[in-house]
């Protein structure tokens, strides 16, 4: 958005506060700078130039974590999503000279250095040097090592096309994301083998690339845009019948963004919307789980899925209109207020006694798993796809 862009929006914001009570960080910090109506003011005073990209200034837009709760509530229905990426983008147009964010997002986007990184963390597990990055006084250092624990030792081949069980005809693409295509790799030969199934080969692009969201909330659009592009071009040249997506952000930033007459569905929709009669048989299983809604997914499907598992309790994890404080990048551009967004629902978790945390987020699992090994909590942290797929290992036949 251009300033012009920014001001006419911002204008349509009336400062009535009704957003208040939503925000993670105005709860958190009790500060109207760090509240929605707060940012706001300062966007328009930067795009207006009434006051320049100063520390202070990028300190409380860097604060928000972009959950957009505040859209929902708002009755002038102001899109503060666009404001805030907007904001951040002036700023980041007036300190062009952040090579070292830059470089960190660079290396979060892009699957080869993800699975380097992956390498170089086990290395130094296993000469004895990770114990002294813990002794590093840079938390955000701290938090970007320990991240490595939680890549795949080995990478496997997954961008080609995936033969059906049982031919059909039908073909989906399935959006694996950056991040996730090295933390989620579980959860996406589980899709693959679900899908091959249900009668659908599927095929990933070799040239899909990291949905954008990274870029586009930290500052950096034109960068999101080209991302969008290449992607979009990998499902206009595809015959596939849809495009399927497992992390709710990346969901919704190629919804927004794409542009494509592809039409895109998460993993879990795509399921459910599917016959009852076409679904697998269940093993039942009597264990008791927690859902966490992600902030980019508040129409979240994931317990009307879990409930076809026979023997399953389901529990929603308090609280869950306010963000875990994954965010994205925002675990490490935050790192503090993160942890503290993220111990808060650690109670939650606690209390709840549940086995297994369902979230169908990349960026919470990984704050999640972060938080429940600091504890010592035996929970199993999974996508709700990953958690049905798993239990109609050795069924036989449909329902």
């Amino acid at each position: 958005m251009t300033p012009e862009q920014l001001l006419k929006e911002a204008d349509r914001c009336v400062k009535c506060g009704l957003c208040l009570p939503h925000c993670p960080t105005y709860l958190l910090l009790e500060s109207e700078a760090d509240s929605p109506r707060g940012r706001i003011s300062l966007i328009q005073a930067l795009a207006s130039g009434e006051l320049p990209a100063g520390k202070s200034m990028e300190t409380h837009l860097a604060r928000c974590l972009s959950c957009r709760a505040c859209e929902s509530a708002c009755p002038s229905g102001v899109r503060y999503g666009a404001l805030i990426d907007g904001g951040r983008t002036l700023i980041a147009d007036q300190h062009r000279g952040r090579p070292v964010w830059r470089r960190i997002f660079g290396l979060l986007s892009d699957r080869q250095r993800l699975e380097r990184w992956g390498k170089f963390h086990t290395l130094l597990q296993r000469s004895g040097l990770l114990r002294i990055t813990r002794l590093f006084p840079s938390m955000r250092l701290r938090r970007l090592i320990s991240l490595g624990q939680f890549l795949p030792k080995q990478v496997g081949v997954l961008t080609e096309l995936h033969a059906a069980k049982r031919p059909t005809g039908r073909l989906v693409q399935l959006f694996t994301g950056c991040v996730g295509s090295q933390t989620d790799q579980q959860l996406i030969e589980q899709s693959l083998s679900l899908l091959s199934h249900l009668g659908y080969a599927v095929e990933i692009p070799a040239n899909q690339v990291c949905c954008g969201a990274l870029h586009r909330h930290n500052g950096y659009p034109e960068q999101a845009d080209r991302l969008c592009e290449t992607n979009r071009l990998q499902a206009e040249k595809s015959r596939a019948e849809c495009l399927i997506t497992l992390a709710s952000a990346c969901h919704l930033e190629l919804n927004e963004h794409l542009k494509s007459d592809l039409p895109i569905t998460g993993m879990t929709d795509f399921l459910l919307d599917l016959p009852q009669d076409a679904l697998p048989n269940l093993q039942p299983l009597t264990k008791k789980v927690v859902v966490h809604t992600p902030c980019t997914s508040q129409n979240d499907r994931s317990q009307e899925l879990l409930r076809l598992i026979p023997g399953l309790e389901i529990e929603a994890l308090p609280e869950n209109s306010i963000c875990c404080g994954a965010a994205g990048s925002y675990l490490l551009t935050q790192p503090e207020l993160s942890a503290t967004l993220g111990a808060k629902k650690l109670v939650g978790l606690k209390a709840s006694n549940a086995e297994i945390l369902i979230t169908g987020n990349t960026g919470c699992a990984l704050q999640f798993r972060q938080l429940i090994v600091q504890s010592e909590l035996n929970v199993d942290v999974m996508h709700p796809v990953e958690l049905f797929a798993r239990q109609m290992e050795n069924c036989t036949g449909n329902a």
